[in-house]
């Protein structure tokens, strides 16, 4: 686990040697196959400064916090700043990724962004669009999203620390109690503000074509059939997903489809330059609690439809040109 020291370490030695690895990245960017390793290299300075900032601010907030007397007004105030910070981190990786690679945004879909609370599903396909749902949905409308992660994340120290603060859940994939976890996701849906909402990633990771032939040997019946109309997503995990479903009493379901992002996976595939110049495509859609089925079997079946129109967005998405 990467402790914050050694954060902290890493943004002092990356900015103190940047001159050397700058003209180093350049001249390794030179080969075709690293073209984007300057801009990576700035990208994860960027990235490292964020978390640094953003460890300190949230060291401040806790000082304000224990500071206050008025009990009243005290918890709410220290979650609406912690709040702000995840949107400052967000919006301050969406600066560097626009400043950066020059990436663009592309909207479609926008009007079902309006209206009440939501479920927000999404497709996972890089660890840059873990910021979509903020950035484009919560942040604009000043609303407040819950996430469903994996605990794997907590390696991240901003994300440690200020996302425990918060009423998210890190889910252990490998857990012996799967009730237990499946009862944490749902338990998001309790005491939900009129700005709140959650948001899922159903696939429980990030797609790559290497990860969807590996879930597909390991399918049969039709479950197969299913995730081999799927090329471009992995199939959900239906455990956090039904879970919320099932404790759903009021919520609109938010879908997000988009491209662009999948050529990044991780920081080593950024430095083949997939996000030099891209343009991100987005397209959203929102159905309605009412059409949303209320028994198990329906609801799984509503899940499998849902991820087959998943499925045609993205394609949509891709024919339309992203990139």
């Amino acid at each position: 686990m990467l402790t914050i020291p050694a954060y902290f370490l890493a943004t002092v030695c990356l900015s103190v040697t940047l001159p050397i690895w700058v003209l180093l990245s350049a001249i390794i960017g030179l080969h075709p196959k690293f073209r984007g390793c300057l801009r990576c290299g700035l990208f994860l300075a960027g990235y490292l400064w964020c978390e640094s900032i953003g460890v300190v601010i949230s060291f401040f907030i806790w000082i304000r916090h224990e500071l206050r007397r008025d009990v009243r007004t005290q918890a709410q105030d220290f979650l609406q700043a912690n709040f702000k910070l995840q949107c400052w981190w967000a919006g301050g990786l969406e600066w560097l990724g626009r400043r950066i690679f020059g990436i663009r945004f592309e909207v479609s879909g926008s009007d079902a962004l309006v209206g009440e609370r939501v479920i927000f599903i999404s497709r996972h396909a890089s660890i840059g669009d873990t910021i979509l749902p903020v950035r484009l949905y919560g942040q604009p409308g000043n609303r407040h999203l819950r996430y469903v992660l994996k605990r794997e994340l907590l390696n991240d120290p901003c994300l440690d620390i200020v996302g425990n603060r918060l009423p998210n859940y890190f889910v252990d994939r490998f857990s012996d109690d799967p009730a237990n976890e499946r009862d944490g996701v749902a338990s998001l849906l309790t005491g939900l503000s009129g700005c709140e909402g959650v948001v899922i990633y159903p696939e429980g990771t990030r797609f790559s074509a290497t990860k969807r032939e590996h879930v597909l040997e390991k399918l049969s019946g039709d479950e197969r059939i299913h995730a081999e109309r799927w090329t471009h997503l992995l199939p959900p995990r239906y455990g956090g997903i039904l879970a919320l479903l099932q404790a759903n009493q009021q919520l609109d379901l938010l879908f997000c489809a988009h491209v662009g992002l999948e050529g990044s996976a991780d920081f080593y595939s950024l430095m083949n330059g997939s996000w030099e110049n891209s343009t991100i495509k987005v397209h959203f859609w929102r159905v309605p609690f009412d059409e949303i089925p209320k028994d198990l079997d329906g609801q799984r079946n509503f899940i499998i439809e849902s991820w087959d129109r998943m499925q045609r967005e993205v394609s949509w998405l891709h024919s339309a040109g992203a990139g």
